[in-house]
């Protein structure tokens, strides 16, 4: 092989490999015969010729004519650019399916990931409204036993008002009774009743005693304050009697306030009766 052929050869690769097509700038195709290239070289370089360019003539477009017409021409050279060409191409087809499976392999990944991002995040959702739920739940039972304790607190208290109704309303009776107690103590022990709300006691007035009689132990006293006190007690035991609210010990008292009194007219008046029959 000549020097000038291994240099066809040498650059026909490297046209290959930076994806020259030199079919193309000639306008032939890979079928296209040895003959055909020299007519197609000169029609297609026509514009490019250093006599037609003039100004614009590009020389390394021309020189890449040039070469497309004497690689296809030469048949070893054209034979190592449509390998190499077929090569790249075969290459370039098997990245193509490389990309392919990895493109095939990512999108699967990628799928894969969406279904369990989905599913996560299903599953927080679902985790979410089963919280949500137990929250309702566990807040539900909360109300449900505040009610039971408002409702117990609120039937006891009604227990507690009702005793202490019906405390207040034995406290009455029990007063009551012990009134009428008091009153028929007295009764019992002065032998005699209480009659149109008088209160009786030892008689007074059956000796005729002048009103400024003295008496008491020390002779403080006359006759008619003796009196005097007696009508003031009778008339607290009358104001006494007619309150609601009077207790049974008030009222004895008051009552034993009015016997002592007429206790004293009666000492009173039979004294002046000994001392007036002495006489």
């Amino acid at each position: 092989m000549s020097q000038d052929n291994k240099d066809l050869v040498r650059l026909a690769g490297e046209y290959a490999e930076q994806n020259v097509d030199l079919y193309e700038l000639l306008g032939v195709d890979a079928l296209t015969p040895k003959e055909d290239i020299h007519r197609a070289w000169r029609k297609a370089s026509l514009k490019h010729h250093p006599d037609k360019a003039g100004a614009k003539f590009d020389a390394q477009t021309w020189e890449k004519f040039e070469r497309a017409r004497d690689i296809l021409s030469e048949p070893s050279a054209r034979a190592v650019y449509d390998q190499a060409v077929k090569a790249k191409l075969l290459r370039r087809q098997e990245r193509e399916v490389m990309d392919k499976e990895r493109q095939k392999f990512a999108d699967e990944l990628e799928a894969r990931e969406d279904a369990a991002r989905r599913a996560r995040m299903d599953k927080e959702q679902t985790d979410r409204v089963g919280l949500e739920k137990e929250r309702e739940r566990l807040a539900e039972e909360q109300r449900m036993r505040d009610e039971e304790v408002k409702r117990q607190a609120h039937a006891a208290q009604e227990m507690e008002d009702l005793a202490e109704a019906r405390r207040r309303l034995k406290d009455k009776r029990d007063e009551k009774a012990k009134r009428k107690l008091a009153k028929e103590n007295m009764k019992m022990a002065l032998g005699s009743s209480v009659k149109k709300g008088k209160s009786t006691g030892p008689p007074n007035g059956v000796v005729n005693v002048p009103g400024n009689y003295m008496v008491g132990a020390h002779a403080d006293k006359q006759y008619w304050e003796l009196v005097c006190d007696k009508l003031r007690a009778v008339q607290a035991v009358r104001a006494l009697q007619g309150g609601r609210d009077t207790s049974a010990d008030v009222l004895q008292e008051a009552e034993q306030r009015v016997l002592h009194a007429r206790q004293r007219i009666y000492d009173a008046e039979m004294k002046y009766q000994s001392e007036t029959s002495v006489a």
